[in-house]
């Protein structure tokens, strides 16, 4: 029998993120857990575009904005994420336990892949149509809940790779093998490529890490796993690390003279020993289904 996931967002926003079933898996009774028809971060985008402008003044400066509104639609409430945070579900009581693991791994290639699809059309979209981006920014900021919360982390280094200079010599230092198929994938999928070297530095590679990691107990579906302090925690690091990037991806939209954005993002496929390219993460799928213990 299917069992439906309804996210609240507010009051005139309830998620589809998909459904679930007990299925018989190889080693006993599982959860499968398939994603909805209609992305949850289309889902979002199709709400933000209904409302209209606000008329406050906008909150934080523009690089604020920019952060909080690409956490907001393609993380906390355009991906999986949005199942795992649910205020509306009790606390799990392994949230107390430092060495209990709260994220499967299938869970987190969910939301890695979630993530990193909604950012790629979020960067095409900066990239093609700006006013319709900053109407976007402005309405994400001020109709999608978010915690705000400031880390103190250098995300620094994601913005070195968008200068030509440092391109050069890291293009330079890469074996021609690896080279070739980095090439390849940036002149088909460029803006994904692009957002999967984002998804990694502003959540895999974050504080996010100590929540997946540890000793296996269980993954409760109707239950939170995440307290409201590692939320704010979360995404106030996703925030910095996400407008960072949405700020190299303007300045490489302003590049004079302009390079081809397949160039222009190349690095961001070469740059796995700065912690910024992910290995082996999909450049197509933009969601998957979970199996969990069950």
């Amino acid at each position: 029998m299917h069992q439906t996931l309804r996210v609240r967002v507010n009051e005139d926003l309830l998620l589809d993120a998909g459904w679930w079933e007990r299925v018989d898996g190889p080693s006993g009774p599982e959860l499968l857990i398939r994603p909805p028809a209609k992305m949850l971060f289309r889902q979002v985008l199709a709400y933000l575009r209904e409302k209209t402008d606000t008329t406050e003044e906008p909150w934080g400066s523009i690089s604020e904005r920019e952060g909080i509104a690409a956490t907001a639609v393609a993380l906390r409430w355009g991906s999986y994420a949005a199942v795992l945070f649910d205020h509306e579900k009790p606390l799990w009581s392994e949230v107390k336990s430092a060495a209990t693991s709260r994220i499967s791994n299938e869970e987190m290639a969910r939301m890695n892949i979630e993530a990193s699809s909604a950012l790629a059309e979020w960067v095409d979209l900066c990239r093609t149509d700006l006013q319709d981006y900053w109407n976007l920014v402005d309405r994400a900021v001020c109709y999608l809940p978010l915690p705000r919360r400031k880390s103190k982390l250098d995300s620094r280094t994601f913005m070195t790779l968008a200068h030509p200079e440092f391109a050069v010599k890291l293009i330079e230092a890469t074996d021609a093998s690896r080279l070739e198929s980095a090439r390849a994938d940036a002149a088909h999928l460029p803006s994904r490529i692009f957002a999967n070297a984002l998804s990694n530095t502003a959540w895999r590679n974050g504080p996010v890490e100590d929540i997946h990691a540890g000793r296996f107990r269980g993954y409760p579906l109707d239950q939170r796993r995440i307290t409201l302090r590692e939320e704010r925690m979360l995404m106030g690091f996703a925030s910095e690390q996400l407008a960072m990037g949405m700020r190299a991806c303007r300045q490489l939209s302003a590049e004079q003279p302009p390079r081809p954005w397949s160039e222009q993002v190349l690095p961001y496929a070469l740059a796995k020993m700065l912690l910024i390219t992910p290995s082996g993460w999909t450049l197509t799928e933009s969601s998957r289904e979970i199996r969990l213990p069950g």
